[in-house]
């Protein structure tokens, strides 16, 4: 028994240093991604922790490479927006001034019960008092009421360097509006650390290394 306690606390242990270094700390922040890799953690850690005739080393080592697997994606995430957007996805527009956009509401096999839950659950109660309602990629919707906005939703439009089309797509900004707005600033696109696009259009940026 005793050696059973020990085993279950060695894995205990080396699954929250390994959920540690994923650097989530609220599960609202996992990807899909990231929670097949905890679960498949989870059930590798299950077999050595109860069977005795297991080594440990079955267990630690599989988890360890699946951790190692999953800083490699990272940085590949936070490096290439592309494979960001295929593995993570992009922001999705499902209601804009009281509409909702049956299209990508279909695309996300999401139902009118679907979001009239989550807008309930932000106090919302009519689908006509939603001014905007963005599917996230980790899942949650971001509702934003009609009283709390004027114009336009303020929406980052580029993000360390490269342009975010999900977001421009939602502003109904083409890619030529903003070469407009760059080349009106002055400034290039890699060399922007964040731009955001406010209620007002108002084109709002910080340069990489800390300049305006």
């Amino acid at each position: 028994m005793l050696v059973v306690f020990i085993r279950a606390l060695i894995l205990f242990l080396v699954l929250f240093l390994v959920i540690r270094l994923m650097g989530k700390s609220e599960l609202s922040q996992i990807q899909p991604f990231e929670f097949v890799i905890i679960v498949v953690i989870a059930d590798l850690a299950t077999g050595p922790m109860s069977d005795r005739n297991m080594t440990m080393l079955y267990g630690i080592i599989p988890i360890l490479a699946l951790l190692f697997m999953y800083m490699i994606l990272n940085l590949l995430l936070k490096t290439n927006k592309k494979i960001q957007t295929m593995v993570s996805g992009s922001p999705v527009l499902l209601i804009a001034n009281g509409k909702v956009i049956e299209k990508e509401m279909r695309k996300q096999s999401y139902v009118i019960e679907d979001i009239m839950s989550q807008i309930r659950s932000k106090g919302i109660f009519k689908i006509q008092d939603v001014a905007y309602a963005i599917l996230e990629t980790d899942g949650q919707l971001s509702v934003i009421d009609k009283k709390e906005i004027t114009g336009s939703i303020p929406l980052n439009i580029i993000s360390d360097g490269e342009r975010l089309e999900g977001n421009l797509e939602i502003l109904n900004v083409t890619d030529e509006d903003l070469n407009k707005i760059l080349k009106s600033k002055n400034i290039k696109e890699e060399n922007v650390l964040v731009a955001t696009l406010d209620e007002n259009k108002k084109f709002l940026y910080q340069k990489k290394g800390g300049g305006n």
